[in-house]
């Protein structure tokens, strides 16, 4: 047994436990981790659980009468959601993404900050294309590596970090005391808990999921960092990355960078 950020961490050779969650390590890694310390940094408010937000590029499309003199304009098509619907619940077992041999090497000149990236298994998201996001936000030369404090290395085992991407449900539990209401997402101790269905439908803030997903994770790895909420600064002006987005962007412009 060791100690990791006052978290017990055990290696045993086939599950490894995050509270109440079990998580199912690859290539035989595998350590169980006990009850995270309690939050230091407020998830995000958020609209009420239940209400959906359109993916980027779904329409809204008006019927037109046509006219006798006039032709009926071509209709645009709608684009569909192209990302699987999430469950509200899943088994709370998650699978960590095997190491890339770029996910070796850390990048950044500060300190250095390792971390996994682990999707629960139920959640219908390529685990590939998820730790991908997750690897190119946190090394992007605008992300936090940009100052020269920090340093950023993914693994496979042991971690200064768990950066999660969970059902509502697991999302609620892990995040507890706070109060996540099935659509927020938080940082609780080491976890970095990604909310499922805020992955796959994004904010009204942001028209690109894409966008928005890196703004997510920026905003709950910068808890990681010891970084505080903020306000926004100048109206009209970009927000940081520290402003609770996905509530609104208090009359600034959305940003999903630490230095833009």
């Amino acid at each position: 047994m060791a100690m990791l950020g006052g978290i017990a961490v055990i290696v045993a050779a086939s599950v490894v436990k995050v509270g109440p969650f079990v998580i199912e390590a690859m290539h035989g890694s595998r350590q169980a981790v006990g009850p995270a310390a309690g939050p230091t940094a407020p998830a995000e408010a958020d609209r009420p659980a239940g209400q959906t937000t359109p993916l980027s590029g779904e329409a809204q499309v008006q019927e037109v009468s046509p006219s006798p003199s006039v032709a009926p304009p071509t209709r645009n098509p709608v684009r569909r959601r192209t990302t699987p619907a999430v469950p509200e619940r899943g088994p709370g077992t998650f699978r960590i993404a095997a190491q890339t041999v770029s996910g070796r090497e850390t990048v950044g000149a500060g300190e250095s900050v390792t971390y996994t990236v682990e999707i629960e298994h139920g959640v219908p998201f390529d685990q590939a294309a998820v730790a991908h996001s997750v690897d190119r936000t946190l090394t992007d030369p605008r992300g936090w590596t940009a100052n020269g404090g920090e340093a950023v290395r993914r693994v496979a085992g042991r971690a200064d970090f768990r950066i999660v991407v969970a059902t509502p449900a697991t999302t609620d539990a892990l995040c507890a005391p706070l109060d996540t209401g099935g659509r927020l997402s938080c940082r609780n101790g080491n976890l970095v808990v990604l909310n499922a269905w805020r992955w796959a439908n994004g904010a009204d803030a942001y028209r690109s999921v894409a966008q928005y997903r890196r703004y997510l994770i920026n905003h709950e790895f910068g808890h990681a960092l010891g970084n505080s909420h903020r306000d926004c600064g100048e109206p009209g002006g970009l927000a940081s990355v520290m402003v609770q987005q996905t509530k609104g962007l208090q009359g600034c412009r959305a940003n999903p960078w630490p230095f833009p």
